[in-house]
């Protein structure tokens, strides 16, 4: 909501967001120790722009999107066989927990154990508590991963390539994130044993490419999708670029 009035010399504006007050004064300046923010004057008209940047000390870089993904039930896995056994060699070859700076340790602490869950949900196939409740699989982390995924690649492939023309682009684009190769990248880096299935189709998916495949190109999503909700973009990169090595077509030769 914004509340304008002008007087003979200058113009003041309180503009509340979120709960906060800002205070504009002369040429549009703002003061406010809360929000970053631009403030652009159009023929007294404001526009403000809201930096979508998580609040200081905050969990994730994106809270609301994580939670959205990783409900808080995925507690109540925590400690189990999983946990002690398969978490330790997942997070050792994503190279995880990232080096953070937080002003409380005990931030450092809680992002690590929603770390953990959340890398579990990744690897936690449909067939295994689905049917118990719809959120205990990985189908939200794999389509925000499926879209992030996108979104970086098309940005690689354009500073890269500044003068390609646009439908070789979107051929290159679609060559490289085949849902075969997504999976191909998972299965180099032998994360494919540590996905969950449950014990009536384990056997089924382990020795059925043709189901096993498609299985380990969702994990792969939904691994980007847990890197982007818990650290960002920057992190996304990282796992496709120098993890998973997105850019070659073909595995490299052994």
């Amino acid at each position: 909501m914004v509340q304008q009035s002008k007087d003979t010399q200058n113009f003041a504006t309180e503009i509340f967001v979120g709960g906060a007050v800002l205070v504009g004064g002369e040429e549009g300046k703002v003061t406010s120790s809360s929000f970053p923010l631009t403030l652009e004057v159009l023929s007294f008209k404001f526009v403000v722009i809201v930096a979508d940047q998580p609040p200081e000390d905050a969990l994730f870089s994106h809270p609301r999107l994580f939670r959205a993904c990783v409900p808080p039930g995925m507690h109540r896995f925590r400690g189990n066989i999983w946990d002690y056994d398969c978490r330790p060699h997942v997070m050792q070859i994503l190279s995880y927990p990232l080096a953070m700076t937080d002003r409380i340790p005990e931030i450092t602490e809680a992002r690590n154990i929603e770390l953990g869950l959340g890398l579990q949900l990744s690897f936690l196939h449909p067939s295994k508590h689905k049917f118990e409740h719809p959120r205990f699989c990985f189908e939200r982390l794999e389509y925000v991963g499926q879209k992030i995924q996108d979104l970086v690649m098309a940005e690689r492939l354009l500073m890269k390539h500044l003068d390609a023309p646009g439908r070789w682009l979107q051929e290159k684009h679609r060559r490289l994130l085949m849902n075969k190769f997504c999976g191909k990248f998972l299965r180099e880096k032998n994360l494919h044993r540590f996905i969950i299935y449950s014990e009536e189709v384990q056997d089924a998916y382990e020795h059925n490419r043709r189901l096993r495949n498609p299985a380990t190109t969702s994990v792969q999503q939904a691994i980007h999708g847990l890197s982007y909700t818990v650290y960002g973009k920057p992190d996304v990169r990282r796992l496709m670029f120098e993890v998973f090595d997105f850019e070659q077509i073909q595995p490299k030769a052994v």
